[in-house]
């Protein structure tokens, strides 16, 4: 019977992914997409993630991941960052709202603190982590040096050169939330996530090198993306090994 509610459920929570629109410092308009648990009781899920997506993209990058997520129990807001563009046929609704404001990794970093503002208010008590991909992995560093609330972040292919007004590196070195990182699983790949982990503080750090196929970012959660779903499923277990040790 399990075999059969578990798909239900996440049709479900895919269905009931709702938009949601939040109000940047600068006065940019934040466009966003959250989804619950797909549970009963998902009001008071296991936890909630937020979702940041590469550069160039937009929150859809990420709805395959949400849905996983909601499976496992997880309420997730997918955010459109000002960074962005169309992905999947989808527009990045909050960049096309940019005009003519300067992109700065500052401003970026404020529009995550309003997110999980938003997640704070809906999940009240309940664990608050941060999944970024590409350019968003390396932008969680400042994120979480400036959160010590958050119970983790999840940090897939972080670069310090994917943000030249920020150092990314000189902020994990005030990080003292858990940490995850990975990346695909080229050398230059591993070293640079591995830089990340090592100048976090944290007493939790974990760093997932995956045995085989791997891609940029966090498109390796995606079985479509992947050699096979068992080389995405090698992530999620990684993944959802850290999310749920505490």
């Amino acid at each position: 019977m399990r075999h059969l509610i578990l798909p239900l459920l996440l049709a479900l929570s895919a269905a009931w992914a709702t938009p949601v629109q939040l109000r940047a410092p600068d006065g940019l308009t934040l466009h966003a997409e959250a989804t619950p648990a797909a549970q009963p009781g998902a009001a008071r899920p296991w936890g909630a993630v937020l979702l940041l997506h590469s550069a160039a993209r937009n929150r859809h990058e990420l709805d395959a991941v949400a849905r996983r997520l909601a499976q496992e129990g997880y309420a997730s807001l997918a955010l459109d960052q000002r960074s962005g563009g169309e992905y999947g046929g989808h527009p990045n609704l909050t960049a096309q709202g940019l005009g003519q404001r300067v992109l700065t990794g500052a401003d970026e970093l404020a529009d995550l603190e309003v997110a999980l503002g938003w997640l704070r208010r809906r999940y009240p008590g309940r664990p608050l982590f941060a999944l970024g991909s590409g350019r968003s992995a390396t932008l969680l560093f400042g994120l979480a040096a400036k959160q010590p609330g958050l119970a983790g972040i999840l940090a897939f292919s972080p670069n310090p050169s994917d943000l030249p007004d920020l150092d990314a590196l000189a902020a994990a070195r005030h990080v003292r939330v858990p940490v995850f990182v990975t990346s695909e699983n080229g050398p230059y790949a591993v070293e640079t996530a591995g830089n990340f982990l090592h100048a976090a503080q944290s007493a939790r750090k974990v760093q997932y090198v995956p045995p085989g196929f791997g891609l940029p970012g966090a498109q390796s959660l995606d079985p479509a993306a992947m050699d096979g779903p068992e080389a995405s499923e090698e992530y999620w277990r990684a993944l959802l090994r850290f999310l749920r040790a505490r």
